[in-house]
């Protein structure tokens, strides 16, 4: 049974149950300094960008599609530019008359990633190494470096957000929230191209980001430029290979009680992307 709440609608009693997946939602979450949607009118591509799912290596590769061809396509000084909060304003940019005509004529990219993974990840990025965080600055509910102390408040605030008890903060939302939740998947999530993210099998992720820009017409100097550049990067807030990141991950698949409220809330990224529930879940 799928569970989804309605926006303005009035609350279905039995549809919210703490004991129950997380649902997925008829509404998003649009904000300006989010600019979730990136395009390059020249190709005819777009993208939805999820926070802890590469995102910093998409931006740049459509900070180098949209580069003037007279300064070459070489990634430096990128900007917000060709970003959107919403795909009605990507398509207004680029005089695209609807979205339905936008999704005939552009390849539109979701990058989608294994929950835990991107759960693990975001939490050792900004909880316990805390990358990028001013002293003072804390996106981790007060939990410092503990892990199920962040799972469990994050979990009552996933369910506040459904029952409509609070506006998501904007930070949480684009790091943590399920990726169901994310790109107004429920109204078009017939119309993305979905790309699988993961850190053990970075090579499929590489050729298949080529595969789409090829197929878009990106000159061969341009790809062969990409694909070099997509092998050496890294960011500093890359976490998946340190030790602790590891220990945490380790951790929770140990805890068969904490891994079961994790799948709860994040039963319908598993589902929805086919991604492989742990045995442990399989009853939820």
């Amino acid at each position: 049974m799928t569970y989804i709440i309605n926006n303005n609608e009035n609350k279905d009693k039995e549809l919210i149950n703490n004991s129950k997946p997380i649902p997925m939602l008829k509404k998003s979450f649009p904000n300006n300094d989010k600019k979730e949607y990136q395009g390059s009118s020249k190709y005819k591509l777009g993208t939805c960008l999820i926070g802890k799912n590469f995102s910093s290596l998409i931006i740049r590769i459509f900070c180098s599609l949209n580069k003037n061809e007279t300064k070459g396509f070489f990634i430096y000084n990128c900007t917000n530019d060709n970003r959107y909060p919403s795909l009605h304003e990507m398509a207004e940019e680029y005089n695209v008359k609807s979205l339905d005509e936008l999704f005939d004529n552009y390849r539109i990219l979701m990058i989608v990633r294994n929950p835990i993974d991107r759960l693990i990840s975001g939490f050792m990025q900004l909880c316990y190494f805390r990358i990028y965080l001013k002293p003072g600055q804390d996106f981790c509910y007060g939990c410092d470096k503990n892990l199920t102390c962040f799972i469990n408040k994050l979990q009552i605030d996933l369910w506040k957000v459904a029952k409509n008890e609070i506006i998501p903060d904007q930070f949480y939302d684009y790091h943590f929230y399920p990726q169901v939740w994310q790109c107004e998947y429920y109204k078009y999530k017939s119309k993305y191209t979905y790309i699988k993210y993961s850190t053990s099998n970075m090579e499929s992720f590489y050729q298949t980001i080529i595969y789409y820009l090829e197929n878009a017409h990106v000159p061969d100097n341009q790809l062969d430029y990409l694909n070099k550049f997509m092998h050496s990067f890294r960011t500093i807030h890359t976490t998946s290979t340190k030790n602790e990141t590891n220990n945490y991950r380790n951790t929770l698949y140990e805890d068969s009680r904490l891994l079961r409220k994790v799948c709860r809330m994040f039963y319908y990224d598993f589902v929805e992307f086919d991604f492989e529930l742990p045995k442990e879940c399989f009853d939820i």
